[in-house]
């Protein structure tokens, strides 16, 4: 039996690692449909295989006096049809594994935890998986299965290699306006939705827009008919996580992301959608640049590193983080987060009919991802009734583009 490792976490890694237990817990899912129904005996053996290459995903969560870490496992995770809700807690005890493999006809799903990676960080995990399942299913030769990364890159806490000592600036907006409506109290609604990508891009750069800045500004109008007299002049703000591998030398598969925002305020009912794209594309010109994006990651690890907190015990650090997560909640709107271009090796693809990423919520959430033609939005919402994303996808509708849309509500 090989010796087992134990990692430290991630700084992001040790926030969710504190709310673990709580109904808050942060996961991921990406799901894949095949063409072919799955095959359980192909993809049990192909996840073996993609555990050798990742073998700090195949990690328990264990509690330390101070932080909680990661301990490698030599238990065999055993894939298994889908018999569990869309991102339903995967921590539960030490014992337990953090991410979870399953498929449902011609669908593999692969669910993590946020305490192992983010959402950028766990596609190549993803990727691997999925790849190395085709080239058993259909005997494939040829096929390009290499990384290229090393295992120490792979694993590096590319937080602490860029960090810097450094003066953080808040930019906390305040009377940000959070959603109203009736909540679930046990059950969250998932959408996904699918659109080509090329016509929606056609549409984004008549407005001289990136995708993301296009979409998150088409959201915003989105609020316009469901805010009330009193509530109009509220500021909409919209979180906007942001991979750092790309503006930092890092292959990482553990977080490694910064999270910027953006916000308007109504002047009127009568601002377009043009008038919103323009702010919200300057405001995205001014955050997206390196010096910016460090200055809220280096904060996050000044607080981590600073000497009271590292002496203080862990369940007192977990009180205060629970609670400093309820409050932060409430300082944005919601979260659009655009994970990118999922590609696989070419004579992968022509097995693979579609992409989706979803994550979990306490409110709503909006995911996106482009697979080749194909643009997947992923809705994750606890609200019974939800007129915001109604409207975000009747904009779309209403501009005769095509939208393939698919609805599971979970206990």
């Amino acid at each position: 039996m090989k010796r087992k490792k134990w990692y430290k976490l991630d700084n992001v890694g040790k926030f969710y690692s504190a709310i673990a237990d709580s109904e808050a817990q942060k996961i991921f899912r990406y799901s894949a449909t095949l063409t072919d129904e799955i095959d359980e005996s192909f993809l049990q053996e192909a996840l073996n295989e993609t555990i050798e290459i990742y073998p700090y995903f195949n990690v328990n969560l264990k509690k330390g006096l101070f932080w909680y870490y990661l301990d490698e496992t030599n238990k065999i995770y055993r894939v298994s049809k889908e018999n569990t809700p869309i991102c339903y807690k995967i921590y539960n005890n030490s014992n337990d594994f953090l991410y979870r493999v399953n498929y449902h006809k011609t669908r593999i799903n692969f669910e993590i935890s946020h305490i192992v990676s983010d959402g950028r960080g766990s596609i190549d995990f993803f990727k691997t998986l999925v790849s190395h399942y085709i080239k058993l299913r259909y005997d494939l030769e040829d096929v390009d299965l290499s990384t290229k990364s090393s295992y120490s890159e792979k694993a590096e806490d590319s937080f602490e290699k860029y960090y810097k000592k450094t003066e953080f600036t808040s930019d906390k907006v305040s009377n940000v306006y959070n959603y109203k409506s009736k909540k679930y109290k046990h059950r969250t609604q998932y959408l996904e939705a699918h659109m080509d990508s090329k016509v929606m891009l056609e549409y984004a750069h008549k407005f001289k827009a990136t995708l993301t800045s296009y979409l998150v500004s088409v959201l915003i109008y989105s609020f316009k008919d469901v805010l009330s007299e009193a509530e109009l002049h509220k500021t909409i703000k919209i979180d906007i996580p942001v991979d750092l591998r790309k503006y930092f030398k890092s292959s990482s598969s553990k977080n490694y992301f910064g999270l910027t925002s953006v916000s308007y305020t109504f002047s009127s009912r009568d601002d377009s959608l043009e008038d919103i794209i323009k702010s919200i594309n300057k405001q995205l010109e001014a955050k997206l640049t390196k010096e910016e994006l460090i200055k809220r990651v280096n904060m996050m690890i000044s607080f981590e590193r600073n000497v009271i907190c590292r002496v203080v015990p862990m369940f007192i650090k977990n009180i205060i983080l629970n609670y400093a997560n309820k409050v932060t909640s409430k300082m944005s709107t919601t979260c659009v987060s655009n994970v990118g271009r999922i590609e696989f090796d070419e004579r992968v693809e022509k097995y693979i009919k579609n992409v989706n990423v979803l994550t979990s919520t306490t409110d709503f959430r909006v995911t996106l991802c482009s697979f080749k033609d194909d643009l997947s939005i992923g809705v994750s919402s606890r609200f019974k009734y939800n007129e915001v994303i109604k409207n975000f996808f009747n904009y779309f509708s209403n501009q005769g583009i095509d939208i393939l849309i698919n609805v599971s509500e979970v206990d």
